[in-house]
């Protein structure tokens, strides 16, 4: 079996780091729209239980049923929280202007990855502190199922998650064009 180039690595590389960002910020909306509907109307999931697609009363925000997938639903969703979030930051610099290169140094800089994942702890935090106290009156409520200080927990590994993501996407063309492009791009700079 032929051992891929060095631009097949690049392009699968590029493509599956595109793939799992889309994935976790389709996660993360999906889950931000149910988490809104669950406010405005706390029994919406029950539609789901008893139709073909009752499964999916496991990913959109429902109290617990007390089986193992319901404590994971309503508690422990919060670990992809922050990569969602993230990784929607992480495609708005991919997709954004400049080289790739340039892309890549700005978002590994460490202080920048850890005001992004602070910022997204902090909002995530005041939520959870809302649901518990009622200190901001946002009407957030915890479901069944749900522990205040496993919220605050889930978080912070949710975090640790987010910063360990940051080393795993990779800034990399997603077609053969724009290597091409990238080489004689580097073929005019001066030597």
């Amino acid at each position: 079996m032929p051992t891929p180039s060095n631009d097949q690595q690049r392009l699968r590389a590029g493509r599956l780091s595109v793939g799992v960002a889309a994935v976790l910020v389709t996660i993360g909306a999906l889950r931000f729209a149910t988490d809104t509907l669950y406010e405005f109307n706390p029994h919406y999931w029950r539609a789901l239980t008893d139709t073909p697609l009752g499964l999916l009363r496991y990913v959109v925000r429902a109290p617990s049923d007390g089986t193992w997938l319901g404590d994971l639903n309503a508690q422990f969703f919060k670990l992809l929280s922050i990569p969602a979030g993230l990784a929607l930051v992480w495609l708005g610099h991919r997709f954004g202007s400049g080289t790739l290169e340039t892309k890549a140094q700005n978002f590994r800089d460490p202080v920048i990855r850890a005001v992004w994942i602070a910022s997204f702890l902090a909002g995530f935090t005041l939520i959870e502190l809302d649901k518990q106290l009622s200190l901001f009156g946002m009407g957030s409520v915890m479901v069944a199922g749900e522990s205040a200080w496993l919220n605050h927990l889930a978080h912070l590994a949710s975090a640790a998650a987010a910063w360990v993501l940051t080393g795993a996407l990779r800034f990399e063309p997603l077609t053969q064009a724009e290597i091409d492009l990238q080489r004689e791009l580097d073929e005019l700079e001066p030597a």
